[in-house]
Parts: C-alpha cells; sequence; structure tokens
C-alpha cells in the first residue's frame, strides 16, 4: 500500500518487508472486519540469497477474537503457517485470538516477557467493579523474552522498557488484583525492531510504557539513533497535550520519517500530531492495510 519514501535508496540485495493489519479499531478494506484490538503479520522477505531463517511470516499479538484469522483469511494470508507469534503484553485486545491461532494450526513459538500471563485488572467508570483485562487462561506455553530477544534475522523484540519518572506513560488505572490495590505498571510491555532498506522499524503493541521511554530503551540497547518509521499503538486517547508534545518531540529526537497510527492511539490525538509533525507521514492503520518498507 504505501511506497517508499521519495529520496530513499534501493537496496536490490534485501527484497522489501511488509506489515499486514490483520485487526485494528477501524477497517481499510471491505472484506475485512474490525474490533477494539491489534494484531499484525511481518512478513521478512528474503535476501538476494535467500536462506530458509531469513524468510517467513511472523505474528504480532492476536487481537480480541479470532476476527484477525478471518480477516487474514480475506487477505489471503495463511497465518496458521507463521514461524512464531511475539506478543507486545498480556492485555485481552492483544491475546484474545490465542487459542483460535491454536486451533488454526499454529505450532510456530511464542515469545513474551514473563508476566504476559499475569491476571490483570482495569478500573471502570462511575464506581462500577474493576473487570479483568488478562491474557487467555492457561496461556499457550511460551518462550520467555528476555531485554533484547532475537527473533529471526532482521527482527527483534524489546522488553522490560525502563521509565523515565517524568515521562509519560500509560498506567494508570490497571492493577493486578480486583480490589485495586497493586498497580500494574505493564512491565511486559515490548515492542518489535524490524530492520528494512530505509532504516529500523519500531512496532508497537501499546506503548504502556511511552513512546519517549520506548526510544530511549532502543538507543541505550541498540544504539539506534535514527528510525524510518514507528508502526502501532501509542495508548494516547486519554492523554493529555503535555503527553502528545513528548511523543512529538521523540519522534523528532529520533527523525522519525513515517508514524502509521492506530488502536488505541485515537483519531483526534492523530490529527494533532499529524499538524504537529509537518515533515513525518503521518497515517492512520487499518484492518487489511500492508505497509512496505
Amino acid at each position: 500500500m504505501a511506497q517508499p519514501a521519495a529520496g530513499q535508496r534501493h537496496d536490490p540485495g534485501r527484497a522489501p518487508r511488509r506489515v499486514t493489519v490483520l485487526c485494528d479499531n477501524e477497517s481499510a478494506d471491505p472484506h475485512c472486519g474490525c474490533e477494539w484490538g491489534l494484531a499484525l503479520a511481518v512478513d521478512l522477505g528474503s535476501a538476494e540469497e535467500p536462506r530458509e531463517e531469513d524468510n517467513g511470516l511472523w505474528l504480532w499479538d492476536t487481537g480480541q477474537t479470532d476476527l484477525f484469522l478471518k480477516n487474514a483469511t480475506a487477505l489471503g494470508l495463511d497465518v496458521g503457517q507463521a514461524r512464531g507469534l511475539a506478543l507486545s503484553h498480556g492485555h485481552f485486545d492483544h491475546t484474545g485470538g490465542l487459542e483460535a491461532l491454536v486451533a488454526a494450526g499454529f505450532s510456530g513459538s511464542i515469545h513474551a516477557h514473563p508476566s504476559c500471563a499475569c491476571a490483570r485488572f482495569a478500573e471502570e467508570p462511575g464506581g462500577k467493579p474493576r473487570r479483568s483485562i488478562g491474557p487467555p487462561t492457561p496461556l499457550p506455553a511460551f518462550i520467555p523474552a528476555g531485554p533484547v530477544t532475537r527473533l529471526a534475522p532482521g527482527l527483534t523484540l524489546l522488553t522490560g522498557i525502563p521509565r523515565a519518572p517524568k515521562n509519560f506513560q500509560a498506567v494508570q488505572g490497571f492493577s493486578l488484583d480486583l480490589e485495586g490495590a497493586l498497580p500494574d505498571p505493564v512491565p511486559d510491555d515490548a515492542f518489535l525492531v524490524l530492520d528494512s532498506r530505509h532504516g529500523p522499524v519500531v512496532i508497537l503493541g501499546c506503548c504502556h510504557s511511552g513512546l519517549a521511554n520506548s526510544l530511549t530503551c532502543l538507543r541505550e540497547r541498540l544504539g539506534i539513533r535514527r528510525v524510518h518509521a514507528v508502526l502501532g499503538g501509542l495508548h494516547l486517547f486519554k492523554a493529555g497535550l503535555a503527553a502528545l508534545e513528548e511523543t512529538a518531540q521523540a519522534i523528532e529526537e529520533f527523525a522519525v520519517q513515517r508514524l502509521l497510527a492506530g488502536h488505541c492511539t485515537g483519531p483526534d490525538r492523530l490529527a494533532i500530531l499529524k499538524k504537529r509533525l509537518p515533515q513525518c507521514e503521518v497515517r492512520p492503520l487499518a484492518a487489511g492495510q500492508t505497509w512496505e518498507f
């Protein structure tokens, strides 16, 4: 769908990486449904002289139902044959389709922060009882991810993201118990780094750590100071102007050329960022899209 920005060098030795949106709050394809959730398929393509480990499809989250599987079928993708799945964190709108994925024949590896399987709860407005927002129980067996986990050549998972005290993070109202006595800082929040011929692409789940913290973590752990694109959810839909400005400054600091945001970002917040960042291509995510890098 999206083409490389003008002036970027084409590397004939590396096939394009493709990210297909299997589930999002919105749909850009009449054959794809939408729900509050996120699921992506990352196609690593192949090198000019391909090796088996360089090829294949990886999944990033599973939405909250089996909708992402139905959308994948409509888009001609067999996600049951994916080499692996990485989970951005253990909330229902990112893990709810796991059981359906396994039932569809998926036998690849699953990678997540060790806390991904914890029970989670969120406060409700108006004094209503807290509701469960955790993953399916039991969660399928997964491989615990370390701070930096190389999933495949060109695809790396980062988790356990440090949080600067003054930086924005979207963890308000979350707890590890039904009574709300144990705050949940969402320590399992994670993101992917996809190498592309135009530079690193940061793929987010909900970015509960905040984008400034996440990109700082990227620089400190991998030495990356410039990012071609940021794609995924930013969890800004309830955030104030200070958080939006901090996010915009992080995008400028890392010279991000493309911001492709959806799910928990909030359409009105994305519109503010688009106006604030005239030098950056700012586009909304929607189910059915394929982005090429």
